[in-house]
């Protein structure tokens, strides 16, 4: 189901200094100091709805002068809240929505535009949002030209006119630096040095990090993953894989000593409390002075994956509501429900999800199609016929499937609308040699 809701509305408003200046006769403070023509517009699309959940974008539209820092306001008709948002800082006090904007996208020239989006959570109905305002300007949808401030009545006593004071020109909004990972550019197109390292304070975890990042330029996604044969001590397999995502600008949690060394922690069963406390022990690092992560991670883009059995624990630890994504690489719940994790965990699930599955040697196959079938919130169901169980992992499909999960993430953590055409769309992932793609609920 797509719904595509929209509501656009308008004001513009304006002023002209004006100066009263006789021959002979000289007007007490004469000059009036110009008004900022202010104005805006604004989009509000409803991208995609589920069951308590929705996506939503957002296009602000400068209609006046320049403006170098906005600030959105509105209220929510129903109740609505926001649970995650990207391309800006959003602040909710029971129905009222405040926006202001990142870091990066502060300026806005006349006649340009900024674009935020979000996922929200409803209850009963979602209705459109009608009451925004721009720095405080409501968007009417009227045209208003304020009059200008009353001159006082002239002396008559005449004085040396005095030199016109030019009103001052509106200065350039600065554009807003440049970054190597700015929101339009699609995380594919990283690729940033990495370093694979111990978690700091327990050898439950390995992180996968990009080496400088403060190379970044914004704070970074965090991606939990658990590995294939619930393997908690050797994580050598995902080697490879996970260095492929870190490198796009994403810091990888992984469930398994650096070394390989034995960390009390069983194989061989899911755990997904592992991921979930993966998530816990990035939020302290976000926190710690003197980690190299310190303040680097933005823990409102948290994303859950991983393969075969690390993939269940995946799927049951997003329902974490910290979680705001999650991947399914050649896995998913049992018919019979073994692990003790019965196929009725997916309606738990409240984050878009995707599956990938290898083709039907893959032993995954039909349980992947299945899970895929009966979610209820966004779902993807990728499939690459060559891959087999582990392609994705350590075979020739390495790349194309890791580059498939970064597309999935930018898109769902990062709203960027590359990604999600590369995905969704038909001359994107689809187009590829030996991959299906199916999605619905987007």
């Amino acid at each position: 189901m797509r719904i595509d809701s929209s509501f656009r509305r308008r004001s513009r408003l304006s002023a002209a200094a004006a100066a009263l200046l006789t021959a002979g006769v000289t007007a007490t403070a004469a000059h009036v100091a110009s008004a900022a023509t202010t104005g805006c517009e604004v989009g509000y699309t409803v991208t995609s709805q589920w069951p308590g959940g929705f996506g939503a974008s957002v296009s602000v539209r400068n209609l006046g002068d320049p403006i170098n820092g906005w600030r959105l306001t509105w209220s929510f008709p129903a109740g609505q809240t926001i649970t995650q948002l990207w391309n800006g800082s959003p602040a909710q006090s029971g129905s009222q929505v405040t926006v202001t904007n990142a870091s990066y996208n502060g300026a806005i020239p006349s006649g340009g535009s900024a674009d935020f989006g979000f996922n929200g959570s409803w209850n009963g109905s979602n209705p459109v949002p009608s009451d925004f305002a721009l720095n405080g300007v409501t968007c009417t949808g009227d045209v208003t030209s304020p009059s200008p401030t009353p001159s006082p009545t002239p002396s008559l006593n005449p004085s040396p006119s005095p030199s016109p004071t030019a009103s001052p020109s509106p200065s350039a909004s600065p554009s807003p630096s440049a970054s190597p990972t700015p929101p339009s550019q699609p995380a594919i197109d990283n690729n940033f040095p990495v370093n694979r390292e111990g978690a700091y304070g327990t050898n439950r975890y390995t992180v996968f990090r990009p080496s400088n990042p403060s190379a970044v330029r914004r704070a970074m996604p965090v991606l939990v993953f658990g590995n294939g044969a619930c393997a908690h001590t050797n994580g050598s397999e995902v080697i490879q894989a996970l260095t492929f995502i870190a490198s796009r600008g994403f810091v990888v949690v992984d469930t398994a000593s650096v070394d390989g060394s034995s960390n009390g922690v069983q194989s061989g069963s899911p755990i997904p409390s592992l991921l979930t406390d993966g998530i816990s022990w990035a939020e302290r690092e976000n926190a710690r002075t003197g980690s190299p992560l310190y303040q680097r991670l933005d823990l409102s883009r948290v994303a859950a994956a991983g393969h075969s059995c690390g993939g269940l624990e995946a799927l049951v630890a997003a329902q974490d509501r910290r979680v705001k994504s999650v991947v399914s690489l050649d896995s998913g719940f049992f018919a019979d429900g073994s692990f003790g994790y019965p196929r009725s965990e997916l309606s738990e699930l409240h984050t878009p999800v995707m599956f990938m599955d290898g083709g039907s040697s893959d032993i995954a196959y039909d349980n992947t199609r299945a899970n895929y079938d009966l979610a209820q919130v966004p779902a993807v169901l990728a499939e690459q016929s060559q891959a087999g169980h582990v392609g994705f992992i350590t075979g020739a499909q390495m790349s194309e499937g890791m580059t498939a999960v970064v597309q999935f993430l930018d898109m769902t953590l990062n709203g960027n609308a590359t990604a999600r055409s590369y995905v969704l769309g038909s001359s994107g992932l689809a187009a590829r040699a030996s991959w299906t793609v199916r999605s619905k609920n987007f």
